[in-house]
């Protein structure tokens, strides 16, 4: 996998979440096993705003031509996958939620963050 390939697959994933979480953050809030009430539904909101934010870092990140001397985008999205999988797994570690389904963020943001970390400090940039 190239690196350009892996910022467009975050991208698309990210949007595909942040529309969920902004357009129908009580049906992702059940799927993922939270309540449902108005505390919880802005903050999915705000979750899904943030996302799209992520979603636009990759986007516009995928033909940098050179990330040696730009490493920014991928720092932060190491960054952003790592802590959102320790956040994750720490919440069901925790029994925050017992739906099996929670376990999906837990691997985006485990492959999210090795993914972009290979690139970063062992792999190839192109």
């Amino acid at each position: 996998m190239k690196l350009r390939t892996l910022f467009v697959l975050v991208a698309a994933i990210s949007v595909l979440l942040a529309l969920g979480f902004l357009l129908g953050p009580a049906t992702l809030l059940k799927f993922f096993g939270f309540t449902t009430g108005k505390t919880e539904t802005l903050f999915a909101q705000i979750f899904g705003a943030a996302l799209v934010g992520f979603a636009a870092l990759a986007w516009f990140s995928r033909d940098a031509v050179d990330l040696h001397t730009v490493p920014g985008p991928t720092v932060a999205l190491i960054v952003f996958g790592a802590i959102g999988f320790v956040v994750t797994l720490l919440a069901l570690l925790a029994q925050v939620t017992r739906a099996g389904s929670a376990w999906i963020l837990v691997v985006l943001f485990l492959i999210f963050a090795v993914g972009f970390a290979y690139f970063q400090f062992v792999g190839p940039r192109e």
